[in-house]
């Protein structure tokens, strides 16, 4: 397989990142992007993506999901599934959060998933759809990106 030019590597990367962390895997995300299985291996490793993944399934709406499964084993007289207290602590720092942090954090959770929608849109579709839909990403997320940065930036 021919070198990617500099350019084309780092957006790849970055598409890469985010395939990964939406879910897909490597042999699926070797198809969508056309590079190896051990170009995204080698990608992943020096760029951490496994950690990226874990950090980006923690969202307002696992914190609600854990709080919730907590109340359900409460109402049915069963043992915790988490700690009560370890919940407690990571909703209170959340509601620290200032109100433009909280606007950042849903507005980038909704950006993510327009995102995954998107790809996943990319990933079954053919040729020049595919090639359509992944231009469309690459155009609209920068300025998703920007808008987020200036949230966070208003605070």
């Amino acid at each position: 397989m021919a070198r990617l030019r500099r350019e084309d590597r780092i957006e790849k990367q970055s598409q890469g990142r985010q395939l990964y962390a939406s879910g897909f895997s490597y042999v699926d995300i070797s198809k969508i992007l056309g590079v190896t299985q051990k170009t995204l291996s080698n990608w992943a490793e020096e760029d951490k993506w496994e950690e990226e993944r874990e950090l980006s399934s923690i969202k307002p709406s696992v914190m609600k999901r854990l709080t919730l499964q907590c109340a359900l084993a409460i109402q049915k007289g069963e043992p915790l599934p988490y700690k009560a207290d370890d919940i407690s602590k990571i909703v209170a720092a959340f509601d620290r959060i200032t109100d433009s942090r909280k606007k950042a954090v849903y507005t980038m959770e909704s950006v993510d998933g327009f995102t995954e929608y998107m790809l996943n849109k990319a990933g079954k579709a053919k040729g020049k759809t595919q090639e359509e839909l992944l231009d469309l990403i690459k155009t609209i997320r920068p300025y998703f990106d920007a808008y987020i940065t200036q949230l966070l930036q208003d605070d």
